[in-house]
């Protein structure tokens, strides 16, 4: 094994990978998957652009990354409780409110890479189980069953990302935006 020279700070994968991750999140939120340049990520990290290959083994591998920290950051930020849906979307859009580049990722991915969060285990067993959850909502008849519990979570999810979409800048993600999504969510699941 060789040793950094004397005076060089030892080497931290650790450390160095999620410098990586930052900086393609950055990278990928601004400019998409296939925008994004490697060597721009490298020289944010810093690192060298050798270790994004030896770390992720290609572009895409570093976007899925990027992606499942993303999820996995969401899901410990925002819990779903499938008797309060609405309050569920509430947390969900106060969450990207106050990360702005969630709403972009989920959109370059949709656009560049479609299927790909499904493809990624942590992020699909994230979904099965707010599916499941929904689902067991809708058999104790406190959620309404007119959409599958699946698809019930995308049209959820859809209104939160959709309003980001739609305004005009930060300062539009008003109490009135927040609240139309919160009403349109308990009229889609309000049981029958």
């Amino acid at each position: 094994m060789t040793q950094p020279p004397p005076g060089a700070a030892p080497r931290d994968a650790t450390a160095t990978r999620q410098r990586i991750l930052a900086a393609a999140t950055e990278e990928f939120a601004a400019r998409g998957p296939a925008g994004a340049r490697v060597a721009t990520i490298a020289a944010r990290a810093p690192a060298n652009p050798r270790m994004i290959y030896a770390y992720f083994g290609s572009k895409e591998g570093l976007f899925a990354a990027v992606v499942e920290q993303v999820v996995l950051q969401m899901q410990d930020a925002v819990t779903l409780d499938a008797a309060d849906l609405p309050g569920y979307a509430l947390a969900v859009f106060d969450a990207c409110k106050a990360r702005p580049h969630l709403v972009r990722l989920a959109l370059w991915q949709g656009l560049e890479l479609p299927g790909l969060a499904e493809r990624i285990a942590p992020v699909r067993r994230a979904n099965e189980e707010k599916a499941a959850a929904i689902r067991r909502a809708q058999s104790e008849g406190l959620v309404n069953d007119a959409l599958p519990a699946e698809q019930l979570l995308d049209a959820i999810l859809t209104l939160v990302y959709g309003n980001f979409v739609l305004a005009r800048g930060i300062d539009d993600y008003s109490s009135t935006r927040r609240e139309a999504v919160a009403r349109a969510v308990e009229l889609l699941t309000a049981p029958r």
